[in-house]
């Protein structure tokens, strides 16, 4: 059965949070949970509520570069392997699937630059 807090509780919970990562940093939430033995997602949503940002799993940054290159790879094995004299429909599709990535990280970084002038 789900346990009710009452706004206090969850006022010092989140006070607490936001001291502990003022001053080390990060893990405020981990640490709360600990002392209060309450479930991480808990926590989060009271943090969400009072507007106390909570980057989670989300906040990770993506890989920028990588694809292109493993693209552009695996055009050269196709290419060196012989697979390509008897199916340019293979190799053909494989330069424009490049040019189409190459685009998007081009794109991406643009869109990058953009959202940090916000």
């Amino acid at each position: 059965m789900a346990t009710r807090y009452d706004q206090k509780t969850k006022d010092e919970v989140v006070a607490y949070v936001q001291k502990y990562n003022e001053q080390k940093g990060r893990g405020g939430q981990s640490a709360a949970v600990k002392k209060w033995d309450l479930n991480p997602i808990t926590i989060k949503s009271w943090l969400e509520k009072a507007g106390v940002e909570t980057p989670g799993r989300g906040g990770r940054k993506k890989r920028k570069s990588g694809r292109g290159a493993k693209t552009a790879a695996a055009v050269a094995e196709v290419k060196t392997s012989g697979k390509a004299r008897s199916g340019d429909k293979v190799s053909g599709t494989l330069q424009r699937m490049m040019a189409i990535q190459g685009e998007i990280a081009s794109l991406e970084r643009e869109f990058e630059k953009l959202k940090a002038k916000l």
